[in-house]
């Protein structure tokens, strides 16, 4: 229990001492003594008095001593992320209580991709902030948390939060199939009128004879062999990793029966 304390100023019942200070004793009141320099000294006849702006910062500072104070840490908040990724973890901001008595807390901040949880407390507690990067482009976004405690003395409170989204990295691009080249060599058609040949090929046999029946086929003049004699072609990009079946035919006009069936794995 709180002892009464009065500021009071008696007429003739007090003295002054040379330190220019008075003390005030109420003996039948059992008040608290109180002794305190003066300000504007002593009258005649041992009067006193008190500068009424001194008694008013005395009471203040009384009041004061009796609320309770927000203290937080930490006192600003910082997020990064990247762009379409997951949130960056939560970072908890506790709040105490640095003056006397109980301090109950709410927080809240205007920003939408800033979540608090919970929104209130009794110090000493902690809450926790959330900042969610779904549907944020790229760039960087400022809010503030405010702390509100009722009756303490430095309500309310701020927290400066910083969010810096970064630009997403573009995936490279996927790569290449592995491909392969092979080499087909041929004997010629002794036929004068042959002008060119056919070489088909696919990854399916086509186990007839003379069938032409393949995926795929490339003509090949006969200019544009370099060896008549030992026709040669080389088909590119065959997929790796296949089994593939190549036959030949000779064209004067009409394309004649496929030789016979050869593969190579690839």
């Amino acid at each position: 229990m709180v002892s009464p304390t009065l500021l009071v100023c008696l007429r003739k019942s007090s003295r002054c001492s040379a330190s220019n200070s008075c003390c005030f004793r109420s003996l039948a009141l059992r008040l608290t003594v109180l002794c305190f320099p003066l300000f504007t000294g002593c009258g005649a006849g041992g009067d006193s008095a008190l500068d009424p702006a001194r008694a008013n910062l005395l009471l203040a500072h009384g009041q004061d001593s009796q609320r309770p104070t927000i203290t937080l840490n930490p006192t600003t908040l910082d997020f990064s992320a990247t762009q379409g990724a997951s949130n960056p973890a939560d970072q908890a901001v506790p709040v105490s209580n640095s003056g006397t008595g109980t301090l109950n807390w709410t927080v809240s901040s205007p920003a939408p991709w800033l979540a608090l949880f919970p929104v209130s407390g009794s110090a000493p507690a902690s809450f926790n902030a959330t900042a969610i990067v779904a549907g944020l482009a790229a760039g960087t976004y400022s809010t503030t948390i405010t702390v509100t405690a009722t009756g303490a003395t430095n309500t309310p409170e701020s927290i400066p939060v910083t969010f810096t989204v970064s630009i997403a990295a573009s995936s490279p691009p996927p790569p290449a199939p592995a491909t392969a080249s092979v080499t087909l060599t041929w004997n010629p058609e002794t036929d004068p009128s042959v002008v060119g040949y056919y070489v088909h090929y696919g990854p399916q046999s086509q186990n007839s004879a003379g069938s032409c029946a393949y995926a795929q086929s490339t003509y090949y003049p006969v200019s544009s062999l370099t060896n008549t004699s030992s026709p040669t072609a080389i088909l590119n990009g065959l997929a790796t990793g296949t089994t593939w079946f190549f036959a030949v035919s000779a064209y004067n006009g009409v394309e004649g029966p496929c030789s016979n069936e050869v593969s190579k794995s690839t």
